[in-house]
């Protein structure tokens, strides 16, 4: 398993939260979790019937939509990621947040294609802070994330994501410091991952697509994939 991935275990994961979604978020990436990140989840989600979250984490943003009601239409999450212990934690955390629909875990490495029965299954599909874990710079590895996911998504849906850059954003001194010390790791591989290499594979693989910066952070959104037939 990738260091980016193995380094979810369950004791960890109950330290995520704080960790990333309040301090890494505020003071290094600068790019606010409740004023940002989680309003950009939610507008995305809120008309789906059916959700795949690529990268599944703690189950943060999808357990906190749905104890808000913004996933009341959402009859489907299916969360896909590569260590058993995110997708066990995630799930829990969202049924217990109260979401009354279907939960599906799918253990798969994002390299790897799909399996041909989600072809056009997701209104909507999250990769939250998912590309800046993976080895290799834009736009090469968001192409082949890209390529990965676009068929599971419906004619209509929307793919959205957040990623912290490594290149071409001014980091301040912590920001600096810790992405420094994640890539050094193997938790990040964002060194060479830039705006512009970002917006190339989105360009390449959709015929709709925004890029915002907020700190560090870039957040996209992308309709109409180019040369998809569901």
């Amino acid at each position: 398993m990738e260091p980016s991935a193995s380094i979810y275990t369950t004791f960890n994961l109950r330290l995520y939260d704080f960790v990333v979604l309040v301090i890494s978020n505020a003071f290094a990436w600068r790019c606010s979790t409740r004023s940002t990140l989680l309003p950009f989840y939610q507008k995305h989600t809120k008309e789906s019937s059916a959700h795949l979250e690529v990268g599944s984490g703690t189950g943060y943003y999808p357990a906190t939509a749905a104890s808000s009601g913004a996933l009341s239409k959402t009859r489907l999450i299916t969360l896909c990621d590569l260590n058993p212990n995110t997708l066990a934690y995630s799930k829990s955390r969202i049924a217990s947040a109260g979401y009354r629909g279907s939960i599906e875990t799918l253990e798969h490495n994002i390299f790897h294609p799909l399996a041909q029965d989600v072809r056009g299954k997701y209104d909507s599909i999250a990769l939250y802070y998912l590309l800046h874990c993976l080895p290799g710079s834009f736009p090469q590895k968001a192409t082949d994330v890209f390529a990965t996911v676009v068929p599971a998504l419906a004619p209509n849906g929307v793919l959205f994501g957040a990623t912290i850059l490594g290149k071409g954003v001014e980091h301040n001194w912590f920001g600096s410091r810790l992405m420094g010390l994640y890539n050094k790791k193997g938790m990040f591989g964002n060194t060479g991952d830039s705006e512009e290499g970002l917006k190339e594979a989105l360009g390449e693989a959709f015929e709709e697509s925004e890029v915002t910066i907020v700190g560090v952070v870039a957040l996209f959104e992308a309709r109409k994939p180019r040369g998809v037939t569901n």
